[in-house]
């Protein structure tokens, strides 16, 4: 269970989360009926929801019943029990409408403009399969995989045994092999990967690198061979050592090795290199159905314009920092972008990087102003921003931490990290906002617009202001030694003739 709270924007916050891995259907599979513990162990972690719930005063609550209720015989019995003892009251979902409650969830955080994304859930009945673009999905399938499924083809021997391993690859291969082949036929652009079992698999890989997370999985990139070999390790060992892998669940030792097998068969069969992580899945789908409904919105239409540009004024709104300052220092630092792209030769990607950073580099106000540039950087670090890469988000981060005060450094232990092209983009980008931030030392907003001018040794900002803007001129000066180090120039910052106005003021 996810509690949400809704802006006035339409952005949501995950505000608290409840789980209880009851294995609702473990028995199901084989008998047709949910088992007598499974149906108890179900109903009480229904209800300890809903103690939860009423807790926080919910508005609304949206439940739904999956594969293991549906194709259980008694799964309509279970329904009528938990609408009785726990008060809520869930509608039963097809395979489809599972699949398309995880393309609204994948959309809403990882951006498929113009990409097509294979989705892939893995859950303990089925596995649903998805090829989807921003505007619908091409292939929509739920297959009878899930690991618990799975855990029952394998047979009881644990190590699995090589006979389980075969079972269970024929398995994967007789209802798999097929959808990813027409997959693959209409273009895969990046596999995407939800679930408990696929992130239990990608954080694995993680703390095998040594690295793990910050602020979420969303955008992480896990590479398929790096899964294979943790796959081949899972197999051969039984549960209690399975239970010893860090980030392994306990709660799912019985099953992880399985679902190890099956992801890197998925991946095989896609012919895929890498898997993206993105850790919404069925029920941030329910909350972005419910938000689409009540905005009056199509199915297939997304629920944001522009999904990475609402992520940020949704942190900036919850941040309180809302204001011309933050969309002026914007647009001066876009405009130095622009002007300087020979130079620095950064494409739209960065641009965005920087504009993410402008917009954002005054929130950890929120907390303090002594220092707030580090606060910053912690508040977007875990600032739930959508349809931004991992990386991306720490860049982002990074260029608001260096807006003010300190530049990077090696010893800085985030910057150090960083790969050497983006180190390379957050001195850049940290050079042009700290000027930028500088041309509106006072607030006022009365810096319209900046022209700059290079030569192989000089860089000359002009400044064109509506008023007195000394301080500004002041302010930016002192802020433009890293710019000038990035750039290998001299940068000079003078006061433009506003009577005279540029061709161009972007």
């Amino acid at each position: 269970m996810i509690l949400a709270r809704i802006d006035e924007g339409g952005a949501y916050q995950i505000i608290d989360r409840q789980k209880d891995m009851v294995k609702l259907g473990a028995s199901a599979f084989q008998s047709r009926r949910l088992a007598p513990d499974a149906f108890a162990n179900g109903i009480a972690a229904l209800r300890r929801c809903r103690r939860i719930i009423d807790a926080h005063g919910v508005d609304h609550v949206l439940a739904v019943a999956t594969s293991a209720v549906r194709d259980a015989d008694n799964g309509l019995e279970f329904l009528d029990a938990v609408s009785r003892q726990a008060g809520i009251n869930p509608r039963m979902i097809s395979g489809t409408d599972e699949a398309g409650l995880i393309h609204l969830a994948v959309r809403d955080v990882i951006d498929l403009s113009t990409r097509k994304g294979l989705v892939i859930d893995i859950g303990g009945g089925s596995v649903e399969i998805l090829l989807a673009g921003e505007r619908g999905a091409f292939i929509a399938e739920s297959l009878r995989l899930g690991v618990q499924r799975l855990r029952h083809a394998a047979g009881e021997s644990d190590p699995l045994s090589r006979d389980g391993r075969r079972q269970v690859t024929q398995l994967i291969q007789q209802q798999a092999a097929a959808v990813l082949q027409r997959a693959r036929q209409l273009g895969i652009d990046l596999v995407i990967g939800t679930s408990g079992t696929i992130l239990d698999l990608g954080e694995a890989v993680l703390r095998r690198r040594e690295h793990i997370w910050s602020h979420s999985p969303d955008g992480t990139v896990i590479d398929r061979e790096e899964l294979r070999e943790l796959a081949n390790q899972l197999v051969e060992m039984d549960a209690d050592e399975r239970g010893r892998v860090p980030s392994v669940d306990a709660r799912r030792v019985d099953t992880i090795h399985l679902g190890a097998l099956l992801l890197v068969q998925l991946l095989d069969l896609a012919k895929a290199e890498s898997i993206v992580l993105c850790e919404s899945s069925i029920r941030e789908g329910l909350i972005v159905e419910f938000l689409s409904r009540a905005a009056g919105k199509a199915a297939d239409e997304p629920l944001h314009a522009d999904l990475r540009s609402h992520s940020v004024q949704a942190l900036l709104r919850r941040c309180g920092q809302t204001g011309p300052h933050a969309e002026r220092v914007a647009a001066l630092s876009l405009q130095m972008f622009d002007q300087t792209q020979s130079v620095h030769q950064f494409g739209p990607n960065e641009r965005r990087v920087l504009e993410h950073a402008a917009w954002l580099h005054d929130i950890g106000r929120l907390i303090d102003f002594d220092h707030h540039e580090r606060h910053a950087y912690y508040l977007i670090r875990h600032g739930e921003l959508r349809g931004i890469s991992d990386l991306e988000v720490e860049m982002i981060a990074l260029v608001a931490r260096y807006h003010r005060k300190g530049v990077p450094k090696p010893r800085h232990a985030e910057y150090s990290e960083l790969p050497p092209r983006a180190k390379r983009i957050v001195r850049t980008l940290a050079g042009i906002l700290r000027i930028a931030e500088g041309l509106d030392r006072g607030h006022r907003q009365v810096v319209s617009y900046v022209r700059c001018e290079i030569t192989p040794e000089r860089m000359r900002i002009r400044v064109f202001a509506s008023g007195d803007a000394d301080l500004e001129l002041w302010a930016a000066r002192r802020k433009a030694a890293l710019l000038a180090a990035v750039l290998d120039r001299n940068v000079e910052i003078d006061l433009g003739d506003s009577s005279v106005e540029p061709a161009s003021a972007t």
